[in-house]
This record gives C-alpha cells, sequence and structure tokens, in this order.
C-alpha cells in the first residue's frame, strides 16, 4: 500500500517576517523592490516566508535556511518552489494564501497536487452564493439559517484550495468544482475535519477543515494525505 504523503503547514502574521530581505533569493528580491511601492508587497513577503517554512519542513531543513528555497510564480501565478542548489532535482508541491494580515501555507516532498486557503467567516450575501455555488451547495448553505454564511465560507475556501490544486485559481468558475462532504465541525471546531471536493473530469480532491480566530482554513490534495 502506497503511503500517505505529508503535508506539512505553516502560517505567520505579517509581524512574525522578518523586516531584513537577507532570505530571500536574489531572482525573489527582484520581484519584490518591483513591488515595494505596492499594497501588495507586504502580502508577497509573507506568502514567501510561510511557504519557504513549509517547503524547509516538507524536505526535513532548518527553517532558517529560507534563503536556501526559492519560490516564484509559475506563468499562471502559481507558487512554484525549487532548491537553490547546483543539480538539485528535488520535487516539492506547494500552496499558499493571505487573509488579513496572515499567511499561510502547504507544501509536501514530491509531486502532488495540492491546493490551500484560508478565509475570514464574514458575511455572504444570497446574491453570492447564487452566482458562486452549485444548486446542491446553495441548498446546503440555505438550509443552515443563521450559520449560512460560516458554510458559504467553508465552502468558498475549499472551493478555494481545489482550484489552486487544479492550477487554475479562480480563473476557473467556482461552480466547476463541488464540495461533496463536510464533517460537522464537533465539539471541537479547531480540530481538523474530512471533506471533499469533485472537480472536472470525475477527480476527487480529499481534504480538511478546521476554524480558529474568526477564520476558515481548508487544505486539498489530488489524493489522501496526512498532516505533519
Amino acid at each position: 500500500m502506497t503511503e500517505e504523503p505529508a503535508v506539512h503547514l505553516i502560517w505567520a502574521t505579517v509581524g512574525e517576517v522578518p523586516a531584513v530581505e537577507g532570505w530571500l533569493t536574489d531572482r525573489e528580491a527582484e520581484v519584490y523592490r518591483g513591488l515595494s511601492f505596492s499594497r501588495r508587497a507586504a502580502d508577497w513577503r509573507l506568502g514567501r516566508w510561510v511557504a519557504k517554512g513549509a517547503v524547509a519542513a516538507a524536505l526535513d531543513r532548518d527553517a532558517a535556511e529560507r534563503r536556501g528555497i526559492e519560490v516564484l510564480a509559475s506563468p499562471g501565478g502559481a507558487p512554484v518552489a525549487r532548491v537553490v542548489e547546483p543539480g538539485s532535482e528535488v520535487h516539492v508541491a506547494v500552496s499558499l494564501s493571505h487573509c488579513g494580515g496572515l499567511g499561510f501555507a502547504a507544501a509536501t516532498h514530491g509531486r502532488l497536487r495540492l491546493g490551500c486557503d484560508v478565509e475570514a467567516i464574514e458575511p455572504r450575501s444570497e446574491e453570492f452564493v447564487r452566482d458562486y455555488f452549485t444548486a446542491d451547495e446553495q441548498r446546503w448553505i440555505l438550509a443552515a439559517g443563521a450559520d449560512a454564511s460560516f458554510r458559504a465560507n467553508l465552502l468558498w475556501s475549499a472551493k478555494e484550495s481545489a482550484l489552486k490544486a487544479l492550477g487554475e485559481g479562480l480563473r476557473m468558475d467556482t461552480r466547476s468544482v463541488e464540495v461533496e462532504a463536510v464533517a460537522p465541525p464537533g465539539d471541537s471546531p479547531d480540530a481538523w475535519r474530512p471533506l471533499a471536493v469533485e472537480a472536472p473530469g470525475g477527480t476527487s480532491f480529499p481534504g480538511l477543515w478546521r476554524t480558529e480566530e474568526g477564520r476558515v482554513w481548508t487544505v486539498v490534495a489530488e489524493r489522501p494525505f496526512r498532516l505533519a
């Protein structure tokens, strides 16, 4: 039996990212300088900090070695990580997300379609639900009454994670992926609980979700995995 891949999760706030950019590679520093006067700059640095930390954990490396790991955007915008060593052929999958000054990243050693997301639990209108969710998802959300916005944010986050795993992000219609199963929160809502997302072509993405400090967190992959 094939062992389930270990997925490593890292999160941090903007205030936890060192001000000194010595942990960026030369190419990353060049990208950052181009963003220095943009509101995106802080989120970009935060994303690289958590992504490099998750990749280091997945490769069993000291997180202090962040400069030896490079995370740049692919032509489609998805993060791609590589080890900065001559002749290195190390493969690692990474995904990242931002939410209100918090960065969240997931990484695993090897080739695996992987996606993660974190969202603030905030009010969502019925119009939003109609526009971005399938008919079955709409029924499940609206059946919750006062908890409808929570369910909408949970499903939205799961969709974001799945679309990232597909390498498409929000370029793809959010209704093309459907959240099919969500375990109830139970007595410990901050514990990780299973979910599943159905994607085009009959692909199913198993995943996990939890809530903490007013946010919902999700992570999915193309096959069953375990959290390291």
